[in-house]
This record gives C-alpha cells, structure tokens and sequence, in this order.
C-alpha cells in the first residue's frame, strides 16, 4: 500500500508538470501570434492608406501641369487660325478647369511640405489671374503681346511651381514605395524569427519535460527496485495507467497542437496579406506611369493634327495620317487596359513580325517632331527584311519611347541615329542601336537607369525605361543603356532572331 500511494504521487506530479508547462508554453506562443497578427494588420492598413493618398495627389498634379501646359500655346498664338471669340472662349474654359484642378490639388494636400508648394502654385496662380483680369482692357492691337506675356508668366511662374510640386509628389510616392518594402523586409524577419523560436521553444519544452519526466521514472524505478530487493522478489514489468482511452498527457498535447495549428493559419492568412500590401505598392507605380505611357501616342495625335492644321488655310488631315492617329487611339486603348491587369507583366502577342516595318513605322511618326526641333533622322538599315517572332505593338512602344527620350534630350537640334544590325551568337540575336548628340546621362542617373522613378527630367516620372526593359524581357530581349565615347547617349536592345 505504501509502494502504490508512492506510485501514484509520482504520477500525478508527473502530469501536473506536464500540463502546466505545456499550458503555459502555449500561452505564450498564442499571445506572440496575437500581437505579430495585429501588428501585421496595422501595418498593411497604413501602407495602404499612405499609397492611396499618394497616387491620387500625384494624378491631381500631373491633370493641372497638362491644363497648364495646354494654356501656353493657345497664349502664344500657335493656333492663330482661331478667331478671337473663339480663342477668348477657349482660354476661359481652360481657366476653369484649371482651377477646379487647382482646388482638387489643394484637397489632396495633407503634409505641410506638400501644403507650401499648393500655397505657391496658388500664389503664381492668383498673379496670372491678376494679369489676365487686364486682358479685356487692352486694345485688339495689342492682345497678342499681351497673350504672349501671360504665356510667358505661366512658363516661368505658374508651371514652375506646379512641376517643383509634382517633383514632390513623385518623391512620396517612391519613399512610401521604399517604406512599404522596409515594413516587408521587417515584417519577413518577423515571421522568420517566430518559425525559427517556435520548433526551438518546442524542442527546449520538450527536451525539460522530457527530462522531468526521466527523473520522476527513475526515482519510480529506484523505489520499486529498492522494495523488490527487500521482499527478495523478482522485478516484475510496470505500467503507468489512467482513467479513459487515452493517458492525460497525450489530450493535453493533442490540444496543444491543435491550437498552434490554428494560430499559424492565421499568420499564414497575415503573411498573405502582407504580400497583399507589397502588389498594391507595385499597382501605385504603374498608376503613376498611366499618365506617362499615355502621353506619347496622345504627343504623336497632336503633332499629326497639328500638321494638318499648318497654313492659312488648312485642308484637313490625309488618309494615312488618319490611319495613324486611329492606330495611336488603340495603342492607347491597349495601354489602359494593360493598366487594368493587376500589376501583372504584359503577356507578350508574338508572332512574326518584319523588325524593319516597325521601326520605319516608329520614325515616320515622330518625323514631324523631329523636322520642328531640327534634329536629323538618320538610319543605318539592312535592305532585306528582318522578321522576328515578337509583339510589333511593344516593339514600336519601345522604339517611341526610347526615340521620344532622345528629342527631349535636342530641343534645339542634333542627329539621332537608328541602327539594326544582326549579331553573331547561339542563338543568333538581332541588335538595335537608338544613339542622339545630347548631352548624355548623367552619372547619378546611370547608375539607376532602369529603375522605377528614376528620371533626369524635372517633370519626368521615370518608368519609361523600367517599361521598355520589362516589354523587351517579355518578347526575349534585353536593354542597356549608355553614354557614348564621344558624346551623347546609347540604348542598346536585342531581340532573338
């Protein structure tokens, strides 16, 4: 009787150990995951909140820059064919939108950096209206004089203003961007750290009850050793039972598990929702592009109906120049909807396709530009078809980005030179060389050439590289770009023959 009243005190210690160290272990691993859970909540919801505010101003800003920058030439008299009514009603419906666009930059201001420079877009704003309240004064002699101060006030005062808080706005953006992915590389030590402390903390548990459990057994077995030397008796087997199917122990752990299988499920869910908040970051940079990849077919509709607008009497737009605007419409149509795919890389159309019709087709397009500038197109192409199994459509967005790139860089003239030579390799690779005489990339930019919202222009988004490298990595091409030996710049892309 005494042997049994032991033996059943050194079970029960045996299970109270047990319970209350698995008890208390799996406390606190759950209220761990409690709080990394909540943390991880709060932190997608900031990102978001912070990416959100940051896109819309960003648009807000770019929508009143066009406004803005619509007004000047209209001020200048570019479209001297308008009559003076009609340019007058003009000026004023663009007035308006302005500063409707203006009251919608001032809403969306919610820092007091940010809040500065609509101060003084709204302070230059408020001298141009000033200025243009004196405008019906002026005799008609006089009113383009006039009009070509106001242009030069919006030039130099106004759209400064506008293009230093657009500047800003793009710099949020990219340190929100540079936020979110600090959060997400916390965030994935985070998570590390707890996969890597639980098995450990588990092992640790185990390892203690383990050994616990050892010594109680073992100081059981002593004492049964010990009464069995002195009944002189053989050592027979012993068992350990309990009430029920299953021992105390193995419910306890059976629950344990149970509940951590629970709580990694839903740092499994969080872990998912950070990546979640990393997309919509990557989905904030490609809205930011929208205007940008937008703009150059809306830039070649404009300079084709600007040439057919030419002369005292202009006889309309040809047929092929229609064909073109209808073709830059759909490529902008095509770029919406590219937009709409949820931050997802462009699925390449290939098919095969003669290189040289595109790039002929990219030059005649920015011909007119180029003839205003007085920049010489020049070209250096193989006389026999060049037929790549690629997307014409992306092909030609990157050439008219690149070619569009190199005009701005000669606003007042210069050579541009479009090489396609075939290259020798396995497999075999057709190169294209885009090279102006400008001034040349910069070292800083250099560096960073292809990254998001890197530009060397003051009103410049910089995703039209990082654009051309992803459409050229989809249809098996590549890009570098370059500063060449005696001057100016070099993109370099090739394509798979």
């Amino acid at each position: 009787m005494q042997l049994a009243s032991g033996d059943a005190a050194i079970s029960n210690r045996v299970e109270t150990i047990v319970r209350w160290t698995a008890a208390a272990g799996s406390l606190l691993l759950i209220a761990a995951c409690i709080v990394g859970a909540l943390y991880l909540n709060h932190l997608h919801r900031e990102v978001s909140r912070v990416l959100t505010e940051n896109v819309a101003s960003i648009v807000a800003d770019k929508e009143l820059e066009t406004t803005l920058d619509e007004l000047v030439p209209l001020l200048r008299g570019d479209h001297a064919q308008m009559s003076p009514d009609a340019l007058t009603a003009e000026l004023i419906k663009r007035h308006e939108r302005a500063t409707h666009q203006l009251d919608k930059v001032s809403e969306y201001a919610n820092s007091d950096e940010e809040k500065q420079h609509v101060r003084q877009v709204a302070d230059s704003w408020s001298r141009y209206w000033r200025r243009w309240s004196d405008r019906a004064k002026q005799p008609a002699e006089n009113l383009p004089e006039f009009d070509r101060g106001l242009a030069r006030q919006l030039d130099e005062d106004v759209l400064l203003h506008c293009s230093r808080l657009l500047q800003y706005n793009t710099r949020q953006v990219s340190e929100s961007h540079d936020a979110a992915r600090r959060i997400v590389d916390r965030l994935t030590w985070g998570l590390l750290a707890v996969g890597v402390a639980a098995p450990l903390a588990g092992l640790l548990l185990g390892y203690a009850v383990a050994r616990r459990m050892h010594q109680s057994i073992y100081q059981l077995s002593v004492r049964i050793r010990d009464a069995a030397g002195r009944l002189n008796s053989e050592l027979r087997p012993v068992t350990l039972e309990s009430d029920g199917d299953r021992p105390p122990q193995d419910r306890q752990m059976r629950v344990i598990v149970e509940e951590i299988e629970r709580v990694f499920q839903r740092l499994h869910q969080r872990e998912h929702e950070v990546l979640r908040a990393e997309q919509l970051a990557a989905v904030g940079q490609l809205a930011a592009g929208v205007a940008h990849e937008l703009r150059n077919p809306l830039t070649s509709i404009k300079m084709l109906v600007q040439t057919g607008l030419e002369g005292d009497s202009p006889s309309g737009l040809p047929g092929e120049d229609l064909t073109i605007i209808e073709h830059e419409i759909r490529r902008m149509e095509a770029c919406i909807q590219t937009f709409l795919d949820f931050a997802r890389p462009p699925s390449a159309e290939r098919r095969r396709t003669d290189l040289l019709a595109v790039v002929r087709r990219a030059i005649a397009l920015l011909e007119g530009r180029a003839r205003r500038q007085k920049v010489v197109l020049k070209t250096d192409l193989p006389s026999a078809p060049v037929e790549l199994l690629v997307d014409g459509e992306q092909i030609h967005q990157v050439l008219v980005n690149l070619m569009l790139n190199a005009l701005d860089a000669m606003p007042h003239g210069g050579d541009l030179r479009v090489e396609v030579k075939p290259a020798a390799g396995d497999p075999p690779r057709v190169v294209v060389r885009i090279r102006d005489s400008g001034p040349g990339i910069a070292p800083p930019i250099l560096a960073r050439l292809f990254e998001p919202f890197v530009s060397g222009k003051e009103t410049g988004l910089g995703l039209g590289l990082s654009i051309c490298r992803r459409l050229l990595e989809a249809n098996g091409g590549s890009i570098q770009g370059e500063n060449a030996p005696d001057g100016g710049a070099l993109f370099t892309f090739t394509l798979p023959a």
